[in-house]
């Protein structure tokens, strides 16, 4: 959920990435300075955030990763409990994006590296 003020302007129940990306492309410019609320955020979404220019983030899950994130760039958060790694459903500890953002700490680079990693994935 993402909201602007106390006015909730976006809301998924998909899973994962996605829903930063879909915002990201129907908000735009909207996303600076909003409060962006997820059930799990890990490093590449927490890059995400970061890139959509949020104001703070609420977690029920934050991965170490996506905590150094924000620590590293100052961000403000809350969250409700503090893991190691997200892990996908499968058990697999990385999901596909965390993994791919490891080395990045930019967030239009992370924003243009995902965008092009899920390009490559619609198109397969």
């Amino acid at each position: 959920m993402i909201y602007a003020g106390e006015q909730l302007i976006f809301q998924s129940e998909k899973k994962g990435i996605r829903p930063h990306l879909e915002a990201i492309k129907e908000l735009g410019d909207k996303l600076h300075g909003t409060i962006m609320v997820d059930k799990v955020i890990g490093r590449a979404a927490a890059l995400l955030i970061l890139y959509s220019r949020a104001l703070r983030a609420y977690a029920v899950i934050l991965s170490e990763p996506g905590k150094d994130v924000f620590d590293e760039h100052e961000f403000d958060y809350e969250f409700v409990e503090l893991v190691a790694h997200i892990k996908q459903e499968n058990g697999i500890i990385f999901c596909p994006f965390e993994e791919m953002v490891q080395g990045i700490s930019d967030p239009k680079e992370a924003y243009m590296a995902i965008v092009e990693k899920m390009s490559s994935l619609s198109s397969s």
